[in-house]
């Protein structure tokens, strides 16, 4: 099921492709669309070795007002870590992920969006921000519209690990200092902030098929 989604969803969308026209309903006042899609994670914390990592994607789609929008993602790939978080590395992955997007520009042909976001392993943790498997999102995307009820969709997220993951890599690193007795590096120690994990190596790329009702 995992592999075939796209596919699947392309050989759903090919005869309304052919007999459909643009917009893929984007001036309704509210539509809701349904999917998937693939694409690469890539992400580390200071001083770390980039990962890169595969994402395969469910998608709900809500769209309202022509400029809003709710997405709903899941993250099909059977990997542990989207459910578990580690006590002492970074968060960076997460099964589902809720975003607030915002359409400065929703054309015939094209939508271009800005996109914010949560992620967690279960819906409850993406209503909060201090979550141990919590992860966030920003970034931008467009959706082409090749038919009235089917777009094509790209976009770039940069991902933020969660605050709680955050703390407790701070704490683990102290901890570290302190059992090996190493004063000097105890002294180098600071408080990581915000700045310090922003980055464009830590980004979400997904290409998504989006078929909207």
């Amino acid at each position: 099921m995992r592999a075939s989604l796209a596919t699947a969803l392309f050989c759903l969308a090919v005869p309304t492709v052919i007999v459909g026209d643009a917009r893929a309903d984007g001036d309704s006042i509210l539509t809701i669309g349904v999917g998937g899609g693939v694409g690469v994670r890539q992400a580390a914390g200071p001083g770390e070795v980039v990962e890169t990592g595969f994402i395969n994607q469910a998608n709900v789609r809500l769209k309202f007002l022509e400029i809003f929008g709710i997405d709903y993602a899941m993250d099909l790939t059977r990997d542990p870590s989207l459910v578990t978080a580690s006590d002492d590395a970074l968060q960076f992955k997460a099964k589902m992920r809720l975003t607030a997007l915002v359409y400065p520009y929703n054309g015939e042909d094209v939508a271009f969006y800005m996109g914010f976001g949560i992620g967690g392993a279960k819906i409850a943790e993406l209503t909060r921000f201090d979550r141990p498997t919590n992860s966030y999102t920003a970034g931008v995307g467009f959706e082409f519209h090749v038919a009235s009820h089917l777009s094509i969709d790209a976009s770039f997220m940069l991902i933020v690990p969660g605050a709680h993951s955050i703390k407790n890599v701070a704490v683990a690193r102290v901890n570290a200092a302190l059992e090996a007795g190493d004063t000097e590096a105890i002294s180098k120690l600071s408080a990581a902030g915000l700045g310090d994990f922003l980055s464009l190596d830590n980004h979400e790329i997904m290409l998504r098929i989006l078929l909207f009702l």
